[in-house]
């Protein structure tokens, strides 16, 4: 009935994948109770940036990759960067709602991608457990971004902003919607379960710890904080340091197997190098922060400006305070500089490319 396989070894996987988001809550329990909102903004930075390093290495850095995409690669950002400022000056909670919603995407995918390695090096699963999987993992996330009282008074102070006819009947049938999916197909997933093992197939127990851990930190983050920074710190410290690992340990396979052209990517990977490859994600962290080492509202001119939005007395939603918006402002400027990573990533990681699965 069962088979177990790893991404990279028991013990490796044991502590990346499937012990690190429960640590990852703690430290951001830790940094709610005992540090200010100012401090939590520089930490959330500082765990995000560096694992945006690990992409420019495994892409402008690589040069098969380069010459593979090089167009993507350079039109790519400059479209990306530009719709970001616009959004920053004119729609910022929807810039951030976008912003987030590719930041999930990109994350479901991620660990998407990493239970389809678990199915792959265990020979388990049948040929469509890929789509079944990835549909579990969409209404999950689905069900807490509409349920989950940071994220829905998001959501509900947008488009409440913006104008869009929303009643209070209207939000609680569509959150009575997503409850309704999530109870219909959690039985038909099982169903899907018990007819692999009835077709002769096996299942990979590590995959569902490593899925049941991964939703384990969303959802409590989700529905344990109000601090969109809070909640950031515990994701991005489970989603940014599972990627690193990643990309490390396949820029050394790549190594290993000797036929990729040398780079930058080579001067940081393989045997005794894993030193220079966690200085140089510091060292772009570090510039990164030295860019904006200004306050939040100076770095936004003034244009920017959370406090506007104003309570929504039938939905029970105060008025956001200066703590609020300035939480909102470090969560998208900080987001913000993600999404080139999110647009890169979108075509570099496909597990079904070849080229991907060899280094895999």
């Amino acid at each position: 009935m069962f088979k177990t396989g790893y991404i990279i070894n028991p013990k490796l996987d044991m502590v990346w994948f499937l012990g690190l988001p429960f640590a990852a809550v703690l430290a951001a329990l830790g940094a709610q109770a005992w540090l200010p909102f100012v401090a939590v903004a520089s930490i959330n930075l500082w765990i995000t940036i560096p694992h945006h390093y690990a992409t420019w290495v495994r892409t402008y850095g690589m040069p098969e990759d380069w010459i593979r995409f090089r167009q993507e690669l350079i039109l790519g950002p400059i479209i990306i960067v530009a719709m970001a400022a616009a959004g920053m000056v004119w729609a910022p909670i929807t810039l951030l709602l976008v912003v987030m919603a590719w930041d999930h995407q990109h994350s479901i995918m991620q660990q998407h991608g990493f239970g389809r390695i678990y199915d792959f090096k265990a020979g388990t699963g049948m040929s469509n457990t890929g789509k079944f999987d990835l549909t579990l993992h969409w209404i999950l996330y689905s069900f807490m971004f509409l349920n989950a009282p940071m994220f829905r008074n998001l959501w509900i102070r947008e488009l409440y902003k913006l104008e869009v006819p929303l009643s209070v009947q209207f939000v609680e049938s569509l959150l009575l919607a997503s409850r309704l999916v999530l109870v219909l197909f959690i039985p038909i997933y099982l169903f899907h379960l018990w007819k692999t093992l009835r077709n002769g197939e096996a299942l990979n127990p590590i995959k569902y710890a490593f899925i049941g851990a991964s939703y384990f930190l969303w959802y409590f983050a989700a529905w344990h904080t109000n601090s969109i920074l809070l909640f950031a710190i515990a994701h991005r410290l489970m989603h940014g340091l599972q990627y690193i690992v990643m990309v490390y340990f396949f820029l050394q396979r790549k190594y290993e197997q000797g036929t990729s052209k040398p780079g930058l990517w080579s001067r940081v990977s393989g045997r005794g190098r894993l030193k220079w490859f966690l200085i140089g994600g510091g060292a772009y962290a570090i510039g990164v922060q030295l860019l904006i080492n200004r306050p939040l509202d100076e770095f936004g001119f003034g244009v920017v400006n959370f406090v506007s939005y104003q309570a929504i007395p039938e939905f029970g939603i105060a008025g956001m305070d200066y703590i609020g918006g300035y939480e909102l402002f470090a969560q998208t400027m900080i987001s913000a500089y993600a999404l080139v990573h999110y647009y890169v990533d979108s075509f570099i990681w496909k597990v079904r490319d070849t080229k991907v699965q060899v280094g895999l």
